[in-house]
């Protein structure tokens, strides 16, 4: 099985635009939201789109090769064959945040499923658009975490293929690097070509845990979006009105190296709102490394719904305990709920702080 992520540009709306369109399209190329398009014109993008969606689902597949870079990239990978097998693989379509990326996926998509493909998932993320630096670097940061949760998960079981034939540059030089971590292999195909360059993973790491351990409090706050106001400097970090976060480089870095690092032990309160009792520690000693790096992990959730005030994920489930077993306890949150599932016991006090007592088992 293979999962494949393919970055969608504009190709399939300009390719053979007439000359009245192509301009719209450039003009409109960063523009989030259809309604933020002038009447007239936003008339003629959505006549060209409607066009498109209709015809491109018949497309042959030589007609869809010559319209869209993605589906090149796609077929040419099968090899021209789709067959029964590869029909089941996943694709993820990679679509910048702008109304005709997304438009140009959903196109994909329809052409995919016309044609056999069951699992075929457009993923819009947030401010991946050329039209604001700063945004960008910021969404290409968020992009590297975002690979890591959900596409290195699979690099265990499936075929990671990174399709680099559409979308922008600066989106695709920046994945070329990514896939060197998050893929198996990366592959282009230039437009009204039949030649697929494929170019495999190579044994390269980045290492520089021990930066990272040195800087872990800073690090895993920035990695929920916590502030950070101790002053930094390097390729890691970058600084908004003195508050400190991980640039694109800071993020990956910091992936490459978590599970590791959290695996290790229970590491020091990445927040003032959360404190360890003398027991909490001990509590753990006998817990395997994966679930250290559970009980890390959602220590970190747990700061970021302290602080940020309004995540509480399922998988944290912070909620006050009815009947607790010691006085002491006013809450709980998950530490793990499969195998013998565990709960983090604490109490409340002073300004919203907790104490961490101690790791029990679910009652």
């Amino acid at each position: 099985m293979k999962l494949m992520l393919s970055t969608c540009g504009t190709s399939i709306l300009t390719n053979n635009a007439n000359e009245l369109l192509r301009p719209l399209f450039v003009k409109y190329a960063n523009i989030k939201n259809a309604d933020d398009i002038l009447p007239s014109e936003k008339r003629d993008c959505c006549a060209h789109i409607e066009e498109r969606k209709k015809k491109f689902a018949e497309y042959s597949h030589e007609e869809a090769k010559k319209y869209s870079a993605e589906i090149n990239g796609i077929l040419s990978f099968y090899g021209g064959q789709l067959t029964k097998e590869n029909r089941q693989d996943i694709h993820y379509l990679l679509a910048t945040d702008t109304w005709l990326g997304e438009e140009t996926a959903n196109i994909v998509k329809l052409w995919l499923e016309a044609n056999g493909f069951t699992d075929v998932r457009i993923y819009r993320h947030k401010d991946l658009q050329t039209s604001d630096l700063q945004a960008f670097k910021i969404s290409l940061a968020d992009l590297v975490k975002w690979c890591a949760e959900n596409i290195k998960p699979y690099m265990e079981r499936y075929s990671v293929i990174f399709n680099l034939s559409g979308g922008f540059k600066s989106e695709t030089g920046f994945l070329q690097m990514i896939g060197m971590f998050y893929a198996h292999e990366t592959i282009y195909i230039f437009e009204r070509s039949s030649e697929l360059m494929r170019i495999p993973r190579l044994p390269i790491k980045m290492d520089d845990k021990t930066s990272i351990q040195k800087d872990l409090r800073d690090f895993r706050r920035a990695a929920q979006k916590l502030h950070v106001h101790s002053e930094k400097s390097g390729i890691y970090w970058f600084e908004i009105d003195k508050i400190y976060s991980l640039t694109e480089w800071g993020e990956f870095v910091f992936a490459q190296h978590k599970d590791e690092i959290y695996k290790e032990k229970i590491h020091p309160s990445p927040s003032e709102k959360i404190i360890f009792a003398s027991e909490f520690l001990k509590s753990c000693e006998k817990e395997t490394p994966p679930r250290i790096q559970e009980i890390n992990e959602k220590i970190d959730l747990f700061a970021r719904f302290l602080e940020v005030g309004y995540i509480n994920p399922r998988s944290l489930r912070y909620h006050p305990v009815k009947h607790p077993r010691e006085s002491r306890v006013t809450h709980e949150i998950y530490a793990y709920s499969d195998n013998g599932a565990k709960r983090i016991y604490c109490r409340s006090f002073d300004e919203g702080r907790f104490e961490l007592l101690f790791l029990g088992e679910h009652l």
